[in-house]
């Protein structure tokens, strides 16, 4: 859309006096409102061409767009030949309060029709009626000019009246002035009325009343979301807001979250235009409180309109910010009857003022809201008066706001960045308030771990207090929130700290919308998990990963590192039907690779469960797959695990020989940490032939690889089996060394071998002897 030159700069928009926007901005930002436009003057043009027709009254709520129709109603008129030459308009000031009586109403229509376009005749009636306190002689003067007026010029007069309502209740009281405006304008051809008004008014619907079924009445609606988008895009082209429109897709949230809070209300959402393009957390609050303050005397006005019963209805519910809006518990802080609530509750729907939907978790009953957001706002900065840590309404602008997850982890990353220096504190409290539980819960234990890692124990205290841990936990906030709880108390060890900072990381990744990311952090954060024997922390980690994770590969491996830690942790069944997702998702991705893994992992799980044959075909399944594709890692693991099948049947030759091959393969391609396991296995066979010597000579190579390479739990393992092989020679205090350096490398996964040790050497050495010997082993270890 195009606008000359002049029209640039105007950007000032009138949202109470009609006079301020340009009828130029008017036209070229109106949205819908065409169809009720064109009917309007589809009329005119049919009433201009027979002398007939109902008087029309335009019926909408305050701020939706009443004189903003009669504006383009007038600038229709004037722009159609046709018209011009029909009608003269007479357009009444939006509040008539010197219009008291039947002849009130004609010297304001001889006064205006005087100084528009200086007819002496009208201006010089005017000038002898004005002071004239006769109102019949005022009646009987101007009734019959102005008839013979439209008779001689051809013209209609169109009088264009806003808040009827108020005119017909409340300033022209008397029954005959009313009686007498209805006969003006039903016996004068030569009069139409257009006029407005906020509500029906008892007149209009009582059958007593001289105005009953007297107008063609036209009910003004707010606009639908697409509409209010199109408004708000309008104005900024207006406006010349380039640096906004070009990225006007991103702001498309926002303006819905607006839409909801006007409740497609015009004048609302053009008195919200302005923050649209705040990016600023601190000016957004700052110019909602002024908006708040600057828009009481419209809601005053709306809850005037209103009789008490329902204005209390209204309060209730914006009261009630943290329980369901069911009939029943309306009726209860009503203290009504369910049936008076319930009566009261349809007809506020009707009016427009609530809106109703099913109660999610009760099927039974409804839930009932506040139409428009904003005044539900409005309604509940009362509570702002309470003592309270997080005002109800504010928490709700921020939810409506920043609507998307993603724009919320924005602004909270913007806001923790300036904490060190003047940082809108108050804000992030705030933002920690939105969102749906999972993510209120993780921006709390955020913000808390930050506080206490620098050093604001008070505070971070506070917010573990405000943590609420949602009733279906996948066990992560559990565990975050005792281990915040064991830091503010000064236990907690510093791997520990490192854990919860990564898992703050993968949190903000992940509600930033980043996955890929947020992947590899929850990739590492389970190695990590799975190495401390945290299993199942890092089953509910990878769990929490999966719920949001969309590509195939970063799946798979998602479920292979849960299914490593449900295996460890004996959910045996659960692990097996894991393995079975990674073996279909790869067979429906053709990686054949990951086919091989998930088939060698399926064996594992039959493997313990002393099912060898089943086992075995599936080992062979993978042991092919690899070979055919020159997986020789993968291949090298398979034959390895072939081995141990055959081992458990005490087939040590065949094991032996499926071992050697592993090993050739993990030494040609480099594979220490593999070559290590398979020595290990190797010396297994050796011992269970009771040839020690050799064992021990297998062993000493695997644990020379695994300190060369730093694989702490396999050298761990190492040395317990050379404890057991010390042992069957006898070597006691050499089978305690052992065991001591490996009690040492990984206490936690050591505990059931160092009881069979002990067990061990209590069978060896007699229970005396055995104890004896342990007990030097607990002084070693300081245990």
């Amino acid at each position: 859309m195009t606008q000359p030159d002049s029209m640039v700069q105007d950007s000032v928009i009138g949202l109470y006096r009609a006079n301020i926007t340009s009828t130029a901005r008017l036209v070229s930002t109106s949205v819908g409102r065409s169809e009720l436009l064109d009917d309007l003057l589809d009329k005119l043009r049919r009433r201009g061409a027979k002398k007939s027709g109902q008087h029309m009254l335009l019926i909408g709520p305050r701020g939706i767009g009443k004189t903003h129709l009669l504006n383009l109603l007038q600038y229709g008129l004037e722009q159609d030949p046709k018209l011009t030459v029909q009608f003269r308009t007479v357009r009444f000031p939006e509040e008539n309060n010197r219009l008291l009586s039947f002849a009130d109403l004609l010297l304001g229509i001889v006064e205006i029709l005087g100084s528009g376009d200086g007819d002496d005749q009208w201006a010089e009636l005017y000038r002898e009626l004005h002071v004239e306190e006769d109102d019949v002689l005022i009646i009987d003067r101007i009734l019959p000019r102005l008839k013979q007026w439209c008779q001689e010029s051809g013209n209609t007069l169109l009088l264009l009246m806003e808040n009827l309502d108020v005119l017909v209740t409340q300033q022209i009281k008397k029954p005959r002035d009313i009686h007498r405006l209805r006969s003006f304008l039903m016996d004068s051809p030569h009069v139409l009325l257009v006029a407005t008004s906020p509500a029906f008014f008892p007149g209009l619907n009582d059958v007593r009343h001289p105005l009953y079924d007297f107008f063609d009445i036209q009910v003004i609606g707010e606009l639908e979301e697409a509409q209010t988008l199109e408004l708000i895009r309008l104005n900024l082209e207006w406006d010349g807001r380039r640096e906004l429109l070009e990225r006007f897709d991103k702001l498309v949230p926002r303006i819905r979250a607006l839409h909801t809070m006007t409740g497609g209300n015009p004048r609302l959402t053009m008195m919200l235009y302005e923050l649209i393009g705040h990016e600023k957390l601190l000016e957004v609050r700052t110019q909602f409180h002024k908006l708040l303050d600057g828009i009481s005397p419209f809601y005053q006005d709306r809850i005037k309109e209103l009789p008490a019963q329902e204005r209390a209805v209204l309060e209730t519910l914006a009261l009630m910010r943290e329980e369901p809006r069911t009939p029943a518990r309306v009726a209860r802080r009503l203290r009504k009857s369910a049936q008076q609530t319930s009566t009261l509750l349809k007809r506020m729907t009707d009016a427009g003022y609530l809106s109703v939907s099913p109660n999610p978790e009760d099927k039974r009953s409804r839930l009932y809201r506040i139409k428009e957001g904003f005044f539900d706002i409005w309604l509940a900065m009362s509570q702002s008066r309470v003592q309270r840590r997080y005002l109800p309404y504010l928490v709700d602008f921020f939810t409506r706001w920043y609507a998307e997850p993603e724009e919320r982890e924005e602004k909270r990353c913007e806001l923790r960045q300036k904490l060190e220096g003047a940082g809108d504190r108050e804000t992030l409290d705030y933002l920690t308030e939105v969102g749906p539980a999972d993510e209120r819960t993780q921006a709390k234990l955020d913000l808390a771990v930050r506080q206490l890692r620098d050093g604001l124990k008070g505070r971070g205290v506070d917010l573990l207090h405000e943590v609420k841990i949602p009733t279906q936990s996948n066990g992560i906030f559990i565990w975050m929130h005792e281990q915040a709880r064991r830091w503010a108390g000064g236990e907690l060890e510093p791997n520990i700290r490192k854990r919860m900072e990564g898992m703050i990381e993968y949190w903000q990744e992940q509600r930033s919308g980043r996955l890929e990311t947020a992947a590899r952090l929850a990739h590492e954060l389970g190695m990590d998990f799975t190495g401390s024997g945290l299993h199942r922390i890092n089953i509910a980690l990878q769990r929490d990963l999966l719920r949001g994770l969309s590509d195939p590969a970063k799946r798979i491996v998602a479920l292979h590192d849960m299914s490593r830690s449900q295996f460890m942790d004996g959910q045996i069944p659960e692990a097996l039907r894991t393995f079975e997702e990674i073996l279909e998702a790869s067979r429906r991705q053709g990686d054949r690779k990951q086919e091989g893994i998930a088939l060698n992992n399926i064996s594992q799980i039959y493997d313990a469960r002393g099912d060898y044959d089943t086992a075995l075909g599936y080992l062979k399944q993978s042991l092919a797959i690899q070979q055919e594709i020159g997986d020789k890692s993968g291949e090298g693991t398979t034959l390895n695990n072939i081995s141990q099948i055959f081992r458990a049947r005490g087939d040590y030759d065949t094991a032996l020989g499926y071992l050697k091959q592993s090993l050739a393969i993990r030494q040609e391609i480099g594979d220490k940490s593999g070559e290590g396991t398979t020595l290990n296995n190797i010396s297994q066979i050796f011992r269970a032939r009771g040839d020690y010597d050799t064992a021990l000579g297998y062993l000493k190579q695997s644990l020379a690889i695994q300190q060369e390479i730093g694989d702490k739990s396999g050298e761990g393992t190492t040395l317990f089996n050379m404890g057991h092989i010390h042992l069957q020679n006898e070597e006691v205090q050499e089978a305690v060394s052992a065991w001591v350096q490996a009690y040492r490398l990984a206490r936690p996964m050591q505990l059931a071998q160092a009881l069979d040790a002990l067990a061990q050497l209590a069978d060896r050495l007699g229970l005396a002897g055995g104890l004896q010997a342990w007990d030097e082993l607990s002084k070693k270890t300081g245990d």
